[in-house]
Order: structure tokens, then C-alpha cells, then sequence
């Protein structure tokens, strides 16, 4: 399918690939450039809230929260000290 490009830069995307992929209007969508080509996703708004409630948890873990970075803390749980 075929859509043009208008002021802006906004795109309408076709209804049919609206209702494959369940996006609906006021729905949040991820764009991103990939081996040139342009790949539009749905995001799931209960991923976006489970992560944003979440960030920033391991500051309060006992053991975690004396290690610098995620890095740290993954070689930790490697057993990579």
C-alpha cells in the first residue's frame, strides 16, 4: 500500500493495516529506521507503564543499590565480579 507524505511530514496510514494491527486513533506508536526501510509499532501502553513504574527499582534493592550501573549489577548476577 501506498500513502503520500504531507505537510509536516505526517502520514496517513491505510485503515486496513489500522485494523490488522489493532491501532486505533490516539493510539502510541513507536517509529524507528531500520536497514532502510521505516518500521512503525504499536505500543503497548501497559509495557510502557509496567517499565516506567519500575524504573529505577534496583536503587532500593539491598545488594543492588551499592553497584553503579545495570552492567555491574548483571556481571554480579553472572558471577563476572
Amino acid at each position: 500500500m501506498r500513502t503520500r507524505v504531507a505537510q509536516r511530514r505526517q502520514i496517513t496510514i491505510p485503515e486496513e493495516i489500522c485494523r490488522k494491527s489493532k491501532i486505533l486513533t490516539g493510539d502510541l506508536v513507536e517509529i524507528s529506521y531500520e536497514h532502510d526501510k521505516l518500521l512503525v509499532e504499536k505500543v503497548d501502553e501497559s509495557w510502557e507503564n509496567v517499565m516506567q513504574e519500575t524504573k529505577g527499582a534496583w536503587r532500593k534493592h539491598p545488594i543492588f543499590k551499592e553497584m553503579d550501573d545495570a552492567v555491574e549489577i548483571v556481571n554480579w548476577m553472572r558471577g563476572n565480579e
